[in-house]
């Protein structure tokens, strides 16, 4: 069998090949001093075998997620107890990001779970349902177009950036415009907000527990104003609910699928105490 022989020095070429490092990030390393390779009398870098021996440290550690300045420490004071400090550093950040996509994955079952009840929900019917405590965060303005709605939700996102889980799989909510609503128009809301499950975030309201009227319907939002009078009449009162404070909640949005005719919208109405039959009441 043929052996290879080890040489006592290798070029910037080899060293790239053999490891797998591109020759910027070799000249990177070298600026920072972490390695410190000698020159040929061509002025050509010679990398000795303790190099080498950096390098695959390097790699190793990058391969970890290490930043160079914490490897270039380390590589500068490796000892027993400075490796085993690094190894516990190591684990501890594992760890986390194990916690983190166990988070996300939480959060996508559960958008899964959502959209597959979504998908068998009962429409066009009024239902009384009893609403756990619901923590929110809002961004307020006056809204009149989707794009403007759309905006709003990622502005909204963009502030809890690093608390919130995806946006795809937070639930989002619009409250209706009362004085739209006292003129007849229920295309206009004041305000948009998320649902959140954390704790650890200040919230700006709570939708409290309690008996909400809901009613839900497929496809355009132009059915929304339908959807209120149905929850009016439902009250035994004409209009659109404006004195009611009501919302909706996009349990299908474009935010799942760019087929209108998908869409599923909830419209929420907090009351006090109804008696219904079995439950529900179809639309009248």
């Amino acid at each position: 069998m043929k052996s290879t022989r080890i040489k006592d020095s290798y070029t910037i070429s080899e060293v790239s090949r053999l490891f797998g490092i591109g020759i910027d990030s070799l000249r990177y390393y070298e600026r920072l001093g972490v390695i410190t390779p000698a020159r040929a009398a061509n002025g050509y870098r010679i990398y000795s075998l303790s190099d080498m021996y950096k390098l695959a440290c390097i790699k190793e550690l990058r391969g970890l997620g290490l930043g160079m300045d914490t490897i270039g420490t380390y590589l500068e004071h490796q000892t027993l107890a400075n490796t085993n400090t690094l190894i516990e550093d190591e684990l501890a950040l594992i760890e986390t990001q194990m916690n983190d996509l166990q988070a996300k994955r939480d959060a996508l079952e559960a958008r899964q779970r959502r959209l597959e009840a979504a998908r068998t929900a009962p429409v066009d019917k009024v239902f009384v349902e009893s609403m756990p405590a619901r923590r929110c965060v809002k961004l307020s303005g006056r809204l009149e177009r989707d794009e403007e709605m759309d905006l709003f939700i990622s502005r909204l996102h963009r502030r809890y950036d690093e608390q919130l889980p995806l946006l795809g799989t937070t639930t989002v909510g619009a409250f209706f415009d009362r004085e739209a609503l006292a003129a007849g128009r229920a295309d206009v809301f004041e305000s948009v907000f998320f649902v959140i499950d954390d704790e650890a975030i200040p919230c700006d309201f709570e939708l409290p527990a309690g008996a909400y009227l809901t009613y839900r319907y497929r496809g355009s939002y132009a059915q929304d104003a339908n959807a209120l009078r149905n929850l009016a009449e439902y009250r035994g009162m004409p209009g659109l609910c404006e004195d009611a404070a009501p919302f909706e909640i996009y349990e299908i949005d474009n935010r799942d699928t760019v087929r209108e005719e998908e869409f599923l919208t909830r419209v929420e109405l907090r009351i006090d105490s109804f008696r219904t039959e079995e439950g529900a009441a179809t639309k009248r």
